[in-house]
């Protein structure tokens, strides 16, 4: 069934990602693989096409079985010496510098639900038996600030 409108929660996304095909939603054809298709036979990008059915970055365009076939042919070359990580360096500083671009629904929603389920201010907070950056205790260094806060004067 083709759709007409955007993906607004994950679990119609992975219904769609989760065959060993995927189905275009421009034309309703099934592939093993957007890569192609979308710039020869539509003329998309494949950005365009995520933002045009809000589908995040994150996720393949590409069914299953060429995921599984890809990721163990990454693996081979990785452990054949074959794929090597020296290029690391110049991709974290190209993605530090790149634009983030727009937020899909989906991303949106759990971005919300997340805030939603944390209260106000502890965000940040880190957990209980956690250490601070420079290696103290957390829980410590809570008490101290709460009880420095205490002494505090309230301002009018």
């Amino acid at each position: 069934m083709m759709r007409d409108k955007p993906f607004e929660s994950i679990e119609e996304l992975d219904s769609y990602i989760g065959g060993p095909q995927i189905q275009c939603l421009e034309c309703g054809r099934w592939f093993k693989s957007l890569a192609t298709h979308l710039s020869r036979i539509h003329g998309m990008s494949h950005s365009d096409y995520r933002q045009k059915w809000g589908i995040p970055k994150r996720y393949a365009l590409a069914g299953t079985a060429t995921r599984e076939m890809l990721s163990a042919q990454m693996n081979d070359y990785i452990e054949s010496g074959r794929l090597t990580h020296d290029h690391l360096d110049r991709a974290v500083e190209a993605a530090r510098t790149a634009g983030r671009g727009e937020k899909t629904q989906i991303d949106l929603k759990l971005q919300s639900e997340m805030v939603a389920s944390t209260r106000p201010g502890d965000h940040s907070k880190l957990p209980p038996g956690s250490k601070t950056a420079d290696g103290r205790d957390a829980d410590r260094r809570r008490e101290y600030q709460q009880k420095y806060r205490a002494t505090k004067k309230p301002r009018d």
